[in-house]
């Protein structure tokens, strides 16, 4: 789904109803999801890296509510508040709600809540009169900017002019400017444009892929009055849907050129386009449902991991039986009699060692006991070792498993899931008549990016799929040492940038565990350096002769994914 910054300013406008309105109670529905119910309508906000929105609801939402630290802190502090206002930052996709009231002593409160939605970099900062930062969702600090309690709060820098305070001259200045192609040329100068958008309006208005300074001037001043007029346009609430090929899509703009569109109110074409991808309660009941018992099958292989580690240490010390049993046949020829010990010399340091022996037995049957125990011990410690490699090769495959399983967008990506999670054990096997009814699978996430085709893995065994029928020249990539998708880019015989490389590791770190952490290490090597282990899990893979790269989620990837 689209969101940029004029899908947001038709949704802001639609939402001053809220205001004056009291929250009475927040709730986080989702690892990134929230509802904010105030006296007479709601807030659904998303910050999920892939579906990151936020609309108004008139549901009565009395769900339970995950206790993480910041929304106790948000329900702490902000319930009872008014709000008394809510803005966008300039075109950017930040709104900012201000929330005023008196608290339990009959003191006046008043705090700013910031809500960023920039896909990756998504983010909800609770502000203090000053500005400073008092609490975020995700804190976080890099080269370009610090979002951590106590520091001062500074919005992202823009990418590109405000459109909105721009006469239409500046526009065509503005845009004769760039000598790249129409569309991108309009996303690349102003801020709040998306590639998606700019490309829809291009379409619209029937406008060639040229370089603006190619246009006829009729067609480039139709084009400035139109770019003005949509970023002027500030009361309007309407966003338009179009099913095109097969795929929901929203626009600020009509978008009769490309089928059946429809004009609507924006929170109901965002719900529409949401319930269309399947990115609503449900998709959040099964994920929640299926990731909760993959929790519990990893803390199943955790616990039997700590199992088998404390056996292991206790048979690690086997070799001073066999070396008893070889001092005492060294020395059968002077020992006749039983006894509970008896003291040798230590051929090691040439010191007298005592020997607890076995009275019942003799000196020689005792000597056969301990090649025994040696023998028994150093058994036990290779079945252990192998047992433990495998529970722990079980565990790391759960985990990747887990990931890929939260990575996943729609019911049919959780849908592919099935048979790894039936063949892990985490579900029961169909029935035949369910077995009819499952999904199409759906083949991996493609992007184009600088001329390159990146195929990314939506399940495990795509990601085997994927890597398998990659040419040997083709890229492979992998966020280091963590859960994530395999990211193949088809290099297609062609000599490979610096920016295609850091955009297929940006891609590998967006589809990881460390997507929420702003920098991921990601490993990249070409697909003929992957090996596949003989009976391995599904995604598990060896590589080798492979590189590093730090890869910057917020800076990295140019456009929402």
């Amino acid at each position: 789904m689209i969101f940029d910054g004029l899908v947001l300013k038709r949704v802001v406008n639609e939402l001053q109803n809220v205001t004056g309105q009291q929250l009475r109670q927040v709730y986080q529905t989702g690892k990134s999801e929230f509802f904010f119910k105030f006296s007479r309508s709601g807030l659904n906000v998303s910050l999920d890296p892939s579906t990151p929105y936020i609309s108004s609801s008139d549901r009565d939402e009395n769900s339970a509510s995950l206790e993480t630290p910041f929304s106790i802190y948000l329900r702490r502090h902000l319930n009872g508040l008014f709000l008394e206002s809510i803005a966008q930052e300039k075109m950017d996709r930040i709104v900012r709600l201000a929330l005023e009231g008196v608290n339990a002593f009959g003191e006046r409160e008043s705090y700013q809540l910031v809500i960023e939605l920039m896909g990756p970099g998504s983010n909800m900062i609770v502000l203090d009169d000053w500005g400073n930062i008092i609490q975020a969702f995700r804190e976080m600090i890099t080269e370009k900017r610090t979002l951590t309690r106590g520091a001062r709060y500074v919005p992202p820098e823009p990418r590109g002019k405000d459109l909105s305070n721009l006469p239409i001259g500046e526009i065509r200045s503005l845009i004769l400017g760039s000598s790249e192609k129409l569309s991108k040329a309009i996303w690349s100068t102003f801020s709040g444009i998306s590639k998606r958008t700019s490309e829809n309006i291009t379409g619209y208005l029937g406008l060639e892929e040229i370089a603006p300074a190619k246009l006829e001037d009729e067609r480039l001043d139709e084009l400035c009055a139109f770019l003005g007029k949509m970023a002027s346009d500030f009361d309007s609430s309407i966003l338009y849907t179009c099913l095109n090929e097969g795929l929901l899509e929203i626009s600020p703009i009509p978008l009769d050129f490309k089928g059946d569109c429809k004009e609507m109110q924006a929170s109901k074409a965002i719900n529409e386009v949401l319930v269309h991808f399947g990115v609503d309660r449900e998709i959040d009941r099964r994920r929640r449902s299926i990731v909760g018992k993959l929790l519990k099958a990893i803390a199943r292989q955790e616990k039997l991991i700590e199992k088998l580690e404390k056996e292991l240490q206790e048979v690690n010390d086997y070799d001073s039986y066999r070396y008893y049993g070889e001092l005492l046949v060294a020395n059968l020829y002077r020992l006749k009699e039983r006894t509970p010990s008896i003291e040798l010399e230590d051929w090691k340091s040439g010191e007298r060692i005592k020997i607890d022996l076995d009275d019942r037995l003799t000196p020689s049957e005792n000597a056969q006991l301990f090649f025994k125990y040696y023998d028994k011990s150093r058994r036990k410690e290779i079945q252990l070792t192998r047992r433990l490699k495998e529970v722990n090769d079980e565990r790391e495959y759960l985990e990747q498993l887990e990931e890929m399983v939260r990575l996943s967008e729609n019911l049919a990506e959780l849908d592919s899931f099935k048979g790894e999670l039936r063949q892990a054990g985490i579900i029961r096997a169909e029935s035949v008549e369910k077995k009819r009814r499952r999904m199409p699978p759906s083949g991996p996430r493609i992007f184009e990016r600088y001329g390159f085709k990146y195929l990314v893995g939506k399940n495990n065994t795509q990601n085997d799929e994927i890597t398998k029928t990659a040419s040997k020249e083709d890229f492979w990539f992998h966020a280091r040492g963590i859960p994530g998708a395999h990211v193949i880019l088809k290099r297609a015989g062609k000599d490979i940038s610096e920016k295609a490389i850091r955009f297929g590791a940006a891609l590998a770190g967006h589809y990881s565990k460390g997507r929420f952490s702003g920098k991921v290490e990601v490993a990249y090597t070409l697909a003929g350096n992957i090996i596949k282990p003989k009976g391995a899990k599904p995604g598990m893979v060896i590589y080798r002769k492979a590189k590093t790269i730090l890869v910057d989620l917020s800076t990295d990837l140019e456009e929402r994914l």
